[in-house]
């Protein structure tokens, strides 16, 4: 039999993709941006070190404003990836709101690069 040397190219991982909700959504920021919350619109992620009871705690930001926390299931593995120093991108994928009502619910896509 004859021995193939095949050589397979390296590649990088390819990117983690996370679909979460925001919890405990803020009311008093949120008029100052809820009329520029639109669907795909860029979202920065932070460690919240301030939040003793919640060691894995990510605050959610639009522009300066806090618009509240990753939910509890998926903070843990996106806090991991922050602090390894991974680029760490969030966009809005869903926005549950009506025409001149607190927003309801807000689901981000999270990639981990």
């Amino acid at each position: 039999m004859r021995q193939l040397k095949i050589q397979v190219p390296q590649q990088n991982l390819p990117s983690l993709g996370i679909l979460t909700q925001i919890d405990e959504l803020t009311k008093h920021d949120m008029i100052y941006i809820y009329h520029h919350l639109n669907i795909g619109a860029e979202l920065v992620l932070e460690r919240d070190y301030a939040r003793l009871w919640d060691k894995t705690a990510v605050g959610v930001f639009y522009k300066g404003f806090k618009i509240g926390y990753v939910s509890k299931k998926s903070s843990g593995i996106i806090s991991k990836q922050i602090d390894k120093g991974h680029e760490v991108i969030a966009k809005i994928k869903t926005l549950y709101k009506q025409k001149y009502m607190p927003l309801e619910g807000l689901d981000i896509a999270v990639t981990i690069q």
